[in-house]
């Protein structure tokens, strides 16, 4: 059975002098990141797709050193386009109106992000022939995909409960949720 790794990228170390897209993932980041590969078999996976962030780049070439799967960078895991702001309650407050729907004028258009992510999830899948793959991006934009996949807008709460860093496994036949973040909401 083929299967989709969905991993997000480890915790970072915030530094509000430059864009998030910028950041780096922390020590502590690197430890929960051996610990995630440790956690799981990935002797199936042929290769690992990332953003190319330094914080999901890092991730995966942690994956990449512990388990010998090369890696591939793809632009399209990045990041979904919004500004940087500091993480206060007005912050996820409009993350959250808009992953529930209410569009917001500085952050990229709904439709074009899941057409982006949707996309290259689709054109990785589709070349990786029948075989197993992994993918490092980052929890906004995860959760855009996700949406599409159960057909719905998640929630803040549920943009939230991804960790960082987070694992979530993709059976790419019955296109289901195994394990991992968010396995108990397949439809």
């Amino acid at each position: 059975m083929a299967e989709l790794y969905i991993v997000r990228h480890a915790q970072v170390n915030i530094d509000f002098s430059v864009p998030s897209a910028e950041w780096h993932i922390s020590e502590d980041g690197i430890r929960a990141t051996r610990e995630l590969v440790l956690s799981e078999n990935w002797s199936g996976v042929y290769r690992i797709y990332h953003s190319p962030e330094p914080k999901a780049v890092a991730t995966a070439d942690i994956i990449s050193e512990m388990t010998g799967i090369p890696t591939s960078v793809m632009d399209e895991l990045h990041e979904l386009r919004i500004p940087t702001i500091q993480p206060t309650e007005e912050f996820i407050r409009r993350v959250g109106a808009y992953l529930e729907g209410f569009p917001d004028p500085e952050f990229e258009e709904w439709a074009q992000a899941t057409e982006r992510i949707v996309g290259c999830v689709r054109r990785i899948t589709n070349e990786a022939n029948g075989c197993s793959i992994a993918m490092v991006s980052h929890g906004r934009i995860l959760t855009v995909l996700f949406s599409y996949l159960f057909k719905r807008r998640m929630t803040v709460k549920e943009w939230q409960s991804i960790k960082l860093p987070d694992l979530s496994v993709i059976d790419l036949e019955a296109w289901t949720v195994e394990r991992g973040f968010f396995s108990n909401m397949n439809v």
